[in-house]
């Protein structure tokens, strides 16, 4: 089912310029790319949430499993819907179905990574500077109440905006989200502030962590050898988890400097056209 002419009243802005849409060969293109990739990541993750499955599901293996869920979630998104509708080059079922997997895939699923890897950095840290007491309490408790408040806060950031169109509409002839209300910039800067937030927490405890690691591989009772192989490890898992931890903000940041560029490259090409000057409107896409 195409979506009604009151949703495309609200997401084509009508004064938007032929360059705002994308090629046919484009949009197909895209949509294939879509779903190949993300049928794929979909597999690796579940291969390795199966291997996590049959192990001993320590703390850390839960939040791993956790983590594995939302990324296939979220490239779910992308099987079943915006790479399709992109290929066909026509919407299919209900409105709703576009606006809930659309915000999952651009906030309210999205933050439940950032958010599992600030337990699990908080998981390392408590076992490097408490190891007796992290091994006599019940981690798995704590871990599955943590990771349910991630799930909630999720939950909320998906269906927050939802009653009043404070949400995201996948346009497949810009393959992007266009906006059903402006308040979906302000939803947009409220989740990259808060990723932000997440990745400087993050990053606090792996420091934190770094900083113990290569002191002790200087205490006098471990032999030369001993000692650089655990700084060589140290530093390995600290730029490992640095990297981690950072890639959300990385992505965020560089989906909205790239939509900036563009809208502002675009805007420079209409204002040397002869009598455009006066009428140019631009789409405000939010990633």
């Amino acid at each position: 089912m195409s979506l009604s002419n009151w949703t495309i009243g609200q997401i084509w802005i009508e004064d938007s310029r032929p360059e705002d849409v994308a090629e046919p060969w484009v949009t197909v293109g895209a949509g294939i790319f879509m779903i190949l990739t993300s049928a794929l990541g979909i597999f690796i993750n579940l291969f390795v949430l199966q291997r996590f499955l049959c192990k001993n599901m320590s703390s850390f293996y839960i939040m791993c499993s956790s983590k594995t869920i939302s990324n296939s979630m979220i490239l779910l998104c992308y099987v079943i819907f915006n790479g399709p509708v992109s290929v066909i080059r026509r919407y299919y079922g209900p409105e709703f179905l576009n606006m809930i997997l659309n915000q999952m895939a651009a906030y309210g699923i999205y933050v439940q990574g950032p958010m599992t890897q600030v337990c699990i950095s908080f998981n390392r840290f408590l076992i490097i500077y408490f190891a007796t007491s992290a091994k006599q309490t019940n981690g798995k408790t704590a871990t599955i109440i943590a990771l349910s408040i991630c799930w909630l806060i999720s939950l909320f950031v998906t269906v927050a905006g939802i009653p009043g169109n404070c949400t995201n509409i996948f346009n497949f002839d810009i393959l992007t989200w266009d906006n059903l209300d402006p308040c979906v910039d302000t939803l947009a800067d409220s989740v990259m502030y808060w990723i932000g937030f997440l990745a400087v927490i993050s990053n606090t405890f792996n420091v934190v962590v770094a900083i113990k690691l290569i002191v002790s591989s200087t205490k006098p009772h471990m032999d030369s050898v001993a000692s650089k192989r655990r700084r060589r490890t140290s530093r390995r898992l600290f730029f490992q988890s640095c990297f981690q931890d950072w890639i959300y903000l990385i992505d965020t940041i560089n989906s909205i400097c790239i939509m900036l560029f563009f809208n502002y490259e675009k805007k420079r090409v209409l204002l040397r056209l002869p009598g455009k000057k006066k009428e140019c409107t631009f789409i405000n896409v939010t990633f």
